[in-house]
């Protein structure tokens, strides 16, 4: 497996479908980057109003308890922002439309590296996860060529090309960052979406142990897994 560790301060854009999943998925190499001194941006797509099993709660209530969660995960791993799209949980499809909204974002913030879900996973449940990951991947197509969009460039928004794609909870990992120095940051980030584990047993022991095992396939304590795509 290629590992190959990330160095030079630039600037990283990561686009997740749900508060959390950007934790979960590549916190521990987030709170690195952040310790390198790159500039980081959150994309979050959904507010996530779905993901409770309380029947008490509303979706609105809950909406506004993980933006917060969010917030506060994200300020322990160094993000410098975070673009909330607040659309719907469980809603989100891979239309022309989020598309060019991602398109825009990349556009905009011009990321060496783009980090998001791995659409082609096998058995991937969460149609938001396979949207987001489409949606990334075709937006990316779109941010670097100049025939698509051309009234972006007219208004400043001139084509970009990050130099790779990382996609997480890949089917085919084939580069591992190292994270062991940032897992505890990962798993303090973690322990702010207190809506999501808080009641969730043996949550913390789960990760470690998948950090522990995508690690050790690289020659590390603990790493986090992608499929790297040169862009």
């Amino acid at each position: 497996m290629m590992t190959n560790l990330i160095e030079e301060a630039q600037r990283a854009l990561i686009i997740g479908a749900h508060p959390d999943d950007s934790e979960f998925s590549c916190g521990g190499t987030i709170a690195k980057l952040g310790q390198q001194g790159w500039d980081v941006t959150y994309v979050v797509c959904t507010n996530g109003n779905k993901g409770s099993h309380d029947p008490a709660i509303t979706a609105y209530r809950l909406s506004e308890i993980r933006e917060a969660e969010q917030r506060a995960a994200a300020a322990v791993l160094g993000v410098q922002r975070i673009i909330f799209l607040r659309y719907n949980d469980g809603e989100l499809e891979p239309t022309p439309a989020l598309r060019a909204e991602m398109a825009l974002y990349i556009r905009y913030f011009k990321p060496n590296a783009l980090f998001t879900h791995d659409p082609w996973k096998h058995y991937m449940l969460h149609p938001d996860h396979r949207a987001v990951g489409f949606a990334v991947i075709e937006g990316a197509v779109s941010a670097r060529d100049h025939l698509y969009m051309p009234g972006l460039g007219q208004i400043g928004l001139t084509v970009w090309r990050p130099q790779a794609l990382y996609l997480w909870a890949a089917e085919q990992p084939d580069y591992t960052e190292d994270i062991s120095a940032t897992l505890e940051l990962k798993l303090a980030a973690l322990r702010e979406h207190h809506s999501q584990i808080d009641h969730v047993e043996g949550w913390e022991q789960r990760v470690r142990q998948r950090a522990r095992e995508q690690g050790q396939a690289a020659g590390y304590e603990a790493g986090e897994a992608f499929k790297k795509i040169s862009l």
